[in-house]
């Protein structure tokens, strides 16, 4: 039996590294540790990885709509009163996961700009439905009422200036579409690494090409593409863009020209949309030096052959911008 009066090996630790073993813990682990002891109640105030995701704090079995969005409304006060309890200085990680953000834009807003006054080195913006039978169909609902209300992305970019590690998701890119140069009226943004979580659908195109001329320094691109397969709804939403045409000009961007290195796909499964977006990378990119295609899991021999195909298309008759550039194949 362990004797009451050893000390903790934790304990004995100061408070710096205490922080940083809390910030590895997911966001409501860290909350409860402030209750170990008394010299635990503010240290978690201090945590340098901010995750706050709806998921953990609405149960997503509710059906009625009052019900769901008092819960939502409470955990939206949760993440007002940390951040306004907050005591660091910077903050490594801040991620933000509220799928379909009507009627909290304001709050949107105000979360995104604390990040940014906290010089956050890694964002994820998530406004994606998790788990929808119907991937997309939300989201046309919810873009037309946020385009009503005051999800200001001229702003917002304002606050993504700074952050050298992006993640967005398809709302965002959708968005983005309808609006003018949000980079109109600011400097071009500090972005290194960029994760853009897509459908690959063509509404999303004119998003990824914003992003593009707004990071001149970026030098990793992800795709992190959905593999449920499109809808009706959501082919029809687009009509006057062909996915072909479209990534046919011959347009350039500074990071193209100068920076974007390594360029990587999760979820690959050959499929002609995907292949339009890196058939254009691959011409334009004149310093890339990687393109990593990582094979979507699950798929039958005949979608697998389909990627295998898809690879060596890529690798052996594409033009490519930069005569370093090599194309390697990660299996499932």
């Amino acid at each position: 039996m362990v004797s009451r009066t050893k000390p903790n090996l934790l304990s004995n630790l100061p408070d710096c590294l205490l922080v940083l073993v809390i910030s590895f813990l997911p966001f409501k682990q860290s909350v409860q540790t402030s209750v170990l002891a008394k010299r635990w109640r503010n240290l978690c105030r201090e945590t340098t990885n901010l995750v706050f995701k709806e998921s953990e704090f609405v149960n997503p079995s509710v059906v009625d709509t009052e019900t769901m969005m008092s819960e939502r409304a409470l955990f939206v006060g949760v993440m007002h009163e940390w951040i306004s309890r907050f005591t660091g200085t910077t903050i490594e990680t801040f991620e933000l996961c509220l799928p379909e953000p009507v009627g909290f834009e304001k709050d949107v807003m105000s979360l995104i700009e604390f990040a940014a006054s906290k010089q956050t080195k890694n964002l994820v913006i998530d406004f994606s439905t998790p788990n929808s039978s119907e991937p997309g169909a939300t989201h046309i609902i919810m873009l037309m009422k946020c385009q009503n209300n005051i999800l200001d992305i001229t702003r917002l970019f304002f606050y993504l200036i700074y952050v050298r590690n992006l993640t967005i998701c398809p709302f965002l890119l959708e968005m983005i579409q309808d609006c003018d140069d949000p980079m109109e009226l600011h400097d071009p943004m500090k972005t290194k690494h960029l994760v853009i979580k897509t459908h690959m659908y063509p509404h999303e195109f004119a998003g990824m090409t914003v992003f593009l001329n707004s990071c001149p320094e970026l030098e990793s691109l992800t795709f992190d593409t959905d593999t449920t397969e499109p809808i009706v709804m959501l082919q029809r939403r687009s009509p006057s863009i062909d996915p072909k045409t479209f990534w046919l000009n011959n347009k350039t961007y500074e990071c193209l020209e100068r920076t974007l290195k390594v360029v990587k796909v999760k979820n690959f499964r050959g499929k002609s949309n995907e292949l339009h977006v890196l058939q254009y990378l691959f011409r334009t990119g004149r310093v890339m030096e990687r393109l990593d295609l990582y094979e979507a899991k699950g798929l039958n021999n005949d979608r697998r052959m389909l990627v295998l195909a898809a690879a060596e298309e890529m690798q052996q008759n594409v033009k490519k911008g930069s005569r370093h550039l090599r194309v390697t194949l990660h299996n499932a």
